[in-house]
Parts: structure tokens; C-alpha cells; sequence
């Protein structure tokens, strides 16, 4: 399974602090300077740091800095059972989608941060523009659905869902080729955005389970 620039630089992250790179304590370079290094974008480099943060190996105090965490919990890799199931049907991957991520979506119309509200809108805007473009869109899209998994503050379903990604990365390859789904994927988005930033939970809820929903039927057609 070829990894995305967001997997890939979680992983590349993950292993400087591993092999004693960034030591425990030690501060974290700029993102600038990490995506400048990785050649990714910044704002892969800001996800992937979120993440590593939710996981328990890193610190982002704001005003401070970003710092490895003295006791970085590294030692299992809760994706590596999971890596090893390449047999799973992209419609029982969408099912399990369909569970998590509108109850995830209405939390987050609850409890999203202004900052998170912003970053949100901002990024199912950009989707628009790369489909406009032509350009690739995949990391903006998971970029996306994982700022909503963060800003629901459910830490549990949080790390389901992480647990997961490597095949919500390579199932979104897969549902990016059905028809129309693209231009679908971004238009809702926007749609989910919006209601987030209005605090619409149940309008949230409803929209993310029509756009996973939407992606199913098209599969078993």
C-alpha cells in the first residue's frame, strides 16, 4: 500500500524520536523547518504533529513550542494488527465509517475551537480549489475528517478512528474514483463545515452520514 505525504510523515517524525533524534525533552524544529526537510506542506507537517500529540508522544504548548514528550508512548503501533487485514472490502471499511464518523461530526459542531471552526472551513475550501485545479487532494481530504475527529473531543472514538487510517488513506483512493464522487466529496465538505461553524449538531451529524452514505450506495450498485 502505497502511504500518503500525511502517513508518510507521521512515520518519519515518529522515528526521529524513536532512534533518540529528538530526545525526550528536547524541543521540536519549527514547521516551517520540518516541512521544509520533509518536503511536504506545512499544514501536513501541523496535522501529523496533532496526531503524534493525541497519541501521547509530543507536546504543543502555544506560545511555547512543541516538545517530545519525556515519556513518549512509542513502544506499540496501534495500526499494526490492522495492517495486516488487506482482505477488508472497502464497503465494510465505509460501514465502519458510517458508525463513527457522523457521531464524531456532531461533536465537533459542539465543541470545535474558533481556531479549529477557521482551519476547517479553510480546508474544504482548498479541496474545492485542488479539484477546481486538478490538482491531488487526498492529504487535504484526510486532513480534513481528522481535524473533525480531533475537535470532537471524544477521545475514545478519536483513537478508533485512528487506529484505522492506513486503510481510511487507501479506501479514499478507491472512493475517489467513482463517478461524480469527487466533486460530491467536496461540495459536502463544504456543507459539513458550514454547519460546524453554525453549531449545527444534528445538520452535522446528518451531512456526514450522507456523505459516507452516498459513497456506499455507490459501491453496491
Amino acid at each position: 500500500m502505497k502511504k500518503t505525504a500525511f502517513t508518510m510523515t507521521i512515520d518519519t517524525l515518529k522515528q526521529k524520536i524513536i532512534s533518540g533524534e529528538w530526545p525526550p525533552g528536547s524541543r521540536i524544529p519549527t514547521l516551517q523547518q520540518i516541512a521544509k526537510d520533509l518536503a511536504v506542506s506545512v499544514t501536513t507537517v501541523r496535522e501529523a504533529l496533532r496526531t503524534l500529540e493525541s497519541q501521547g508522544n509530543v507536546s504543543i504548548e502555544h506560545g511555547r513550542g512543541m516538545y517530545v514528550r519525556n515519556d513518549p508512548l512509542l513502544l506499540e503501533d496501534p495500526t499494526a494488527d490492522l495492517k495486516e487485514l488487506g482482505d477488508i472490502s472497502l464497503v465494510k471499511l465505509l460501514e465502519a465509517r458510517l458508525l463513527i464518523e457522523p457521531k464524531l461530526a456532531a461533536l465537533s459542531a459542539e465543541h470545535a475551537t474558533r481556531s479549529q471552526v477557521k482551519q476547517l472551513r479553510a480546508l474544504a475550501e482548498r479541496m474545492v480549489n485542488q479539484m477546481e485545479e486538478g490538482g491531488p487532494f487526498l492529504d487535504t481530504d484526510l486532513a480534513f475528517h481528522h481535524l473533525i475527529a480531533e475537535s470532537a473531543q471524544h477521545p475514545v472514538l478519536f483513537r478508533m478512528l485512528e487506529s484505522i487510517s492506513p486503510l481510511l488513506a487507501e479506501g479514499r483512493k478507491q472512493t475517489n474514483t467513482l463517478p461524480h464522487m469527487r466533486t460530491k466529496a467536496s461540495n459536502y465538505h463544504i456543507l459539513i463545515a458550514i454547519a460546524i461553524e453554525e453549531r449545527h449538531s444534528e445538520q452535522a451529524r446528518q451531512l456526514m452520514h450522507s456523505h459516507i452514505n452516498d459513497m456506499l450506495e455507490a459501491l453496491k450498485k
